[in-house]
Formats: C-alpha cells, structure tokens, sequence
C-alpha cells in the first residue's frame, strides 16, 4: 500500500497531520479519460488547473517558476496496480514524486528511525553532539570528561517513560557543572519539565563554553515549543486545534528561535531553527508569516532537490489545509494554487473531508483583485484568468483572448503547455476547426514528463468526435500513447481496424486488438470470421490475464502476464462439468449451425470458465465525453451467459440433459450473493424458484437435480 511521506523535522519538524484532502488516494484509481475536467480527481495531468491535487499544481508551479521545460534524465514511474489506468496522460502525487525526484519515495518509505516521530528522535544525534563537545573542551578534566560522557546515558531512559530521578554525578568545576545542567535540562526536556528545563537552559545562555552557549540558546526555544504544543495533540498524533495550544509558550517559542537565528545566522541549528520558526507560526496561526516564510523557502530551494516533496507536503499540510493563507501579498505560488483550488466544481452530494476542502468559490471580482499581488508574474494572473473563464464561467472566447496562441513554440515551461492547453480545450468547446491543427502544432513543444500523452489524447478524442478513428492508427499518426490507442481498439474500433491493428508490431496493441476482435465477434454471433481470426493469435500471448470489463490498465503492465488475454481463445479452459471440445471446434459448429444446443452451451462454458460475464455485461463503457465514449463500432450486441441459457430452455429442439444442465446453470448465476452474475436483466426470486422446481421435477434423474441443493 502506497503511504505518503510526511514532512520531517530538517524541513521544520512539523510533525504528522492527517492527509490533505486535496491529496490522491492510496487505493487505486481510475481517472476520466479527458483533459476537459473542473472538478477535482484522484489522478491530475500535466495541465495545472482544478482537478489536480495541490501539490501536483505547486510543484509544477515552481518547475515553471526555474524555467524547466524538459525531462533531462527523468522518465515516468513503472505502471502499478494503484496506477493502472494512468497511462503516461494522468499522474497522482505519488507518481509526481516518482517520475521528478526518482529514488525520494523510497527513502522516505524506509524504515524510520528510532523515536521517530518524537521529541527523543534527536536523542542520538544530540548524544554525539554532546560528547563531541567533552571532547572539544579544554577547560574539562580527563575525569570530568568521562564522568560526563557516561552520565549522558542517563537521560534515554527518559525518552522509555522513566520520569523517576537520575544518579547524577558529582563533578567540580564549573564548566563540568555547566555539563551537567545542560544533561539536567535535556533530561527534564524529555520528561516534559519544561519549566526545571527553562531555568537550566537559561542559565547556561552566558557560558563561555561555546557549544554549551549555542545548544542551550537553540535548546531554550525548543523547550518553549515542545511546552506549546504538549496538550495539542492526541494520544495517537492527531492535531486537536489551536484552541489547545499554550500560546505564552509559542509565542515565547518564536521569539527565542529568532534570538537564535540572529545571534547564530549560520549556526549549527540554523536549519532546524527556521523549521521550527515555521512551526511556532502555524501553532499560533499565522497564516500570513507561515505563507511568507514558506514562499521565501520555495523561491531559495531547488525544484528538483530531494527534499523537495517533503516540502510542498508542509505546504499544503499546514497552510493551504491549515492555517490559510491569512493577509498574504508575497506568496504568489501559494495564492495561485488555492485559487485553483476555489474554481473546482461540486458535483451533488459530494461531501468535503476537511473544512477547507470546499472553500468558498473564487469570485471574478477577487481575481481580478489580485492583480497587484501578480505584478512580478503576470503570465500567471492572466493563466488564472483563463482558467476562471474556462471552467468556471465557461466563457470560451474570453480564454481565447488572455491565451495567445504560442502552439508552435519549441518547448513549453509547465505554465505555458498548460495555457496552451486550456486555449486547445477552449477551441474544442466553440467547436473551432482549428483545435486539431493547433494540437499538432503543439507537439513539436511538448516535451517535459506528461506533456505529450496529453496533447495526443486531446488530439485522439477530435479525431474520435469527427469520424476519424483511422487516422489514430494511419502509419503516419502522431498517436502513440499506448493506453489512448488500445482504450479506443477496446471500446471503440470495428472489425475491419481491429484486425488490422491485430498484426501490429507492437505485441500489447496486437493482443488488445486480437482479444477485442475475438471478444466481441464471439458475443456477436459472427462465428464463420472468428474461425479465420484464431489464427491472429500470436502463439506467446497470454492465457491468464484478466478479462474485465473491456479494458484494464493492467494490460500495459510490465508483466507479460497481467496483459489482455488473447491466448485464451486458443489455450482457455472450455470444459469442467459439462463436456465441451476445443473453442475452434465449437466456433466451426456454431459457424455452420448457430442454433447448435450443445455448442452454444459449449461457448457459455467458456465465457463462464474464463471470466467473461463482466466483459459482456458492457457496463464499462466510457461516458461519451471520455476517450473511447463515442458509439461502439462493432456492429451487432453482445449476447450474454444468461441469454444462452434462456435460448436452450426456450428450444423445442434441446435434449432433456442439455436444458437440465441450462437450468442448473440458470439458477446458479445467482449464487450465492442472490445478484445475477451471468448479464442480461436479472429475474425475480420467484422465477428462480420455478427454474429449482422445474430441474426437480421435469428431470429427477439428471446429475445436475441431484447436484443443485438451494436456489438464491
């Protein structure tokens, strides 16, 4: 199960909050097969707009803000089960971070380490530190030094629960007895006495032992701290709200932890002291210094550096889903991204998992508002505009008009593909003949990670809506994202493309065709042409893959074996109960007889063995405003298990063996969750009653009425 990686104590040891409700799921996901979205989803796309989770937005946002446009070294995560049905079009945070700071995710997953989580987590760090500096000391004793260092063991028991006293040594001179009330306070620290801890650190602020002056110093304001947010969190680390934070303590906290920084800019805590400084914000609820702080952090760091996610999480975690933004007017970035956030349409009865969730609506009067806020980034005040007027006011021309047609440029920072996106989403929705000539334009530009699949499915969906299935496989197509070319050979194709594409060179194309192809001739009843299709099968396709509903993303999987099943048609299971010959023999039968009993029994068994009723049943099909939602070319409907069965038993012609095994198998389709698993419209508990009685009656001597016990 994927997790994610919360925000660690060097970026300001935050500590953990539960996950955004702007993040993605950790459970899977299938996205909408379609750029035209105002309305948040589990999976985004390279196009910064509403439906992406906030940290996709931010983080394309600063890969904008450096001028990055290409992937260099970077490639796109390995297809997964949580990511199946993404493609190289859509991406969720997780992916984010895989595909832009390979190698991050996996650190962050490794095993944490000890006290981790907790103030004792600097234990063994701060015990190195300690007895670096008996080292370092020249005004300590041999004795003295040893003492001390073994005395340092006496304050992890506090970190176990052992608030009882310690065996403290007795040491003479002063700057030993300046040790000792460093280890003192540390100890009281740990065992949350922070006002004994208070008075031995401040007492140790005039030392001129210099690590003990620094350490006490920075050791003050993390003793103000901890004391803050003692009574702020539950026994299991849920944040339980400003209302019970100390705030003398955190305002105290953030006082000191800016004595520090003045007095040691580059200190040995430094880092850590401008984390904390951001906590005591947040604790206290300064949204507007908490923006400040983390935009000025944003506009210093790197967006490619690996701590990089771990960062844009604290963002989103504890200002955009914490504090607010508060009275902001140097975070561009941030307000941006909670605009974005704000333009994101409802659908009825949707329900928010944080307050914040569903703020209020973005108003055209604020937006314009913010003007002066965007003075130094213009080309983004004028993106929000458009994305206001795409997806909020729907007023397509008015995007036209802030977007100027750049399709031709030779690569597209992330800003600038997505504006260029939402002008070629705007020329869809006026229905402008240009939007495919522009799309192709906007390839030759299309270069970072995810760039490209966008704008081919943008381009594939035209081509879908005019007519023009054959120019997405012509030789000379600029299609080549695999999932949109096998979505639309699943949901969409005829026979005569799915054959041709069934010798594709590419062997995922070729079973996803070849399966389709044999699929849905079979359901069809066009059984003379798929005995001439049987031989398409390449002889190493898969067997054992899953059939679905029509498409699974695990077709594009690595594993051969997770791919679409086209070997089944020549290596599945055609019989268990019910004697059946290989599928080709059965096809030749029902070639030459389709009203053949006992072959189309045959062909139920093999629809049923193989997992077939979901894929029949055709509930899959994409809505007509998604890749692949236009009409099923393939003439003819699918037929399914059921209706086989109901075609025996209305069949004067049937042996009474064959119709017996026809209502065992009837009967059987609902069970035993009483649901019809076989497709076709289900029936009444009743009927099924009457197919249990007419078995027992009409045929008491057939196995299939001894075997069946119960009706569902």
């Amino acid at each position: 199960m994927r997790r994610l990686a919360l925000a660690g104590f060097a970026l300001g040891g935050l500590g953990a909050l539960p996950q955004p409700a702007g993040a993605s799921g950790d459970y899977g996901c299938s996205p909408s097969w379609t750029l035209a979205v105002s309305a948040y989803e589990c999976a985004g796309s390279a196009v910064i707009g509403p439906r992406n989770d906030t940290r996709v937005n931010l983080a394309f946002l600063l890969r904008h803000r450096t001028g990055l446009s290409a992937p260099g070294k970077l490639s796109y995560p390995k297809t997964e089960w949580g990511n199946g049905d993404f493609g190289h079009v859509f991406l969720g945070w997780e992916d984010m971070q895989e595909a832009f700071w390979p190698g991050t995710r996996a650190t962050a997953d490794a095993e944490a380490p000890e006290y981790a989580g907790s103030r004792c987590q600097t234990l063994a760090s701060g015990g190195a530190d300690f007895r670096a500096a008996l080292a370092a000391s020249k005004t300590l004793h041999a004795q003295e030094r040893e003492a001390l260092g073994l005395a340092r063991e006496l304050v992890k028991p506090a970190c176990e629960g052992d608030k009882g006293p310690a065996a403290w040594p007795a040491v003479a001179s002063p700057p030993a007895r300046e040790y000792l009330a460093y280890l003192q306070g540390a100890r009281a620290f740990y065992v949350d006495d922070f006002a004994a801890a208070r008075t031995l650190f401040a007492g140790l602020l005039r030392s001129r032992e210099p690590w003990l002056a620094e350490t006490a110093r920075y050791m003050v304001a993390r003793n103000e701290l901890a004391a803050a947010q003692a009574g702020a969190f539950d026994e299991w680390g849920g944040y339980e709200g400003g209302d019970k934070v100390d705030r003398p303590s955190a305002e105290r906290a953030s006082v000191a932890l800016r004595d520090y920084l003045s007095a040691y800019p580059r200190g040995r805590y430094a880092a850590s002291a401008s984390g904390l400084t951001r906590r005591a914000a947040w604790l206290l609820g300064d949204g507007t210094a908490l923006a400040r702080d983390y935009a000025s952090l944003m506009a210093t760091r790197p967006p490619l550096a690996p701590d990089a996610p771990a960062l844009l999480e604290e963002v989103e975690s504890k200002v955009l889903f914490g504090t607010g933004l508060g009275d902001t007017a140097d975070a561009p970035l941030l307000v941006a991204t909670w605009d974005l956030l704000r333009m994101r349409r409802h659908g009825p009865g949707a329900q928010p998992l944080l307050e914040a969730e569903f703020p209020a609506g973005l108003t055209a009067s604020e937006l314009e508002g913010q003007k002066a806020l965007f003075s130094k980034a213009p080309g983004l005040h004028a993106f929000l505009q458009a994305s206001f007027a795409y997806h909020v006011a729907g007023d397509y021309r008015r995007v036209l008009a802030l977007v100027p047609d750049d399709a031709r440029a030779g690569h597209f920072t992330p800003l600038a593909f997505s504006a260029q996106m939402i002008r070629a989403l705007a020329l869809e929705k006026l229905g402008d003949r240009a939007a495919a000539g522009f799309l192709q334009q906007m390839l030759g530009g299309a270069k970072d990670l995810y760039q490209r699949p966008a704008v081919e499915l943008a381009l594939a969906m035209h081509w879908e809506r005019s007519g023009e299935l054959a120019r997405i496989f012509a030789a000379s197509s600029p299609i080549g994202e695999p999932e949109v070319r096998t979505r639309l050979l699943a949901y969409v194709a005829g026979p005569e493309l799915l054959r041709r594409q069934a010798s594709a060179a590419n062997a995922v194309e070729r079973d996803v065709a070849t399966f389709t192809l044999l699929a849905k001739g079979l359901s069809r009843g066009r059984y003379a042409e798929v005995g001439r299709d049987l031989a398409l099968v390449r002889a190493d396709a898969s067997a054992i893959g899953w059939v679905g509903e029509g498409w699974t993303g695990a077709w594009m999987a690595d594993n051969p074996d997770a791919r679409a099943p086209a070997g089944v048609f020549v290596r599945g299971k055609v019989q268990e109960q019910y004697p059946c010959p290989a599928l080709a023999k059965t096809v030749a039968t029902l070639a030459a007889t389709p009203t053949n009993v006992k072959a189309r029994l045959c062909l139920g068994e093999f629809w049923r063995l193989n997992g077939f009723d979901d894929y029949l049943a055709t509930r899959a099909h994409p809505r007509n405003d998604q890749l692949g939602g236009t009409k099923d070319l393939f003439p003819g409907a699918p037929l399914p298990r059921a209706g086989i069965y109901a075609a025996v038993l209305a069949d004067p012609g049937a042996s009474g063996e064959d119709k017996a095994y026809a209502l065992y198998r009837s009967v059987m389709c609902y069970a035993p969750s009483r649901y019809n698993a076989c497709g076709g419209p289900g029936v009444s508990e009743a009927r099924r009653r009457g197919w249990f009685q007419q078995l027992k009656r009409d045929y008491p001597k057939s196995k299939w009425a001894s075997e069946l016990k119960y009706y569902w």
